[in-house]
């Protein structure tokens, strides 16, 4: 894209090639189909399709930070039955090993 600030390259300087982000053309459903767990986009409301599209946007990091911010205690007891539904299933297809499984219900506190 052309910038109307940029400075010109001196007479013998070369210019530096344009760098372009390589930008993810995966479509919304097969970014989700990816994530353990994840819903069915068609089971999904507007909302949390929203949701998600932002959750899948934001770095490793925030999105860490928010997925803590979500994991009261309160959340995870008032959802126990389908989080243990979720490890059971990641642990059978084996995404999650059973030392995997046994951390991931210690830290939840189930």
């Amino acid at each position: 894209m052309w910038n109307p600030f940029a400075k010109k390259p001196k007479e013998g300087e070369k210019k530096k090639p344009l760098v372009i982000e390589k930008k993810d053309e995966r479509s919304f459903e097969e970014k989700l189909a990816e994530m353990p767990g994840a819903p069915d986009p068609k089971d999904m409301g507007m909302f949390q399709k929203f949701a998600m599209k932002q959750l899948l946007k934001m770095s490793p990091a925030e999105r860490e930070k928010v997925l803590k911010k979500a994991m009261t205690p309160k959340n995870i007891a008032k959802h126990k039955d389908e989080i243990l539904a979720q490890l059971e299933h990641a642990r059978k297809s084996g995404m999650m090993s059973d030392d995997q499984y046994r951390l991931a219900r210690r830290k939840m506190g189930i």
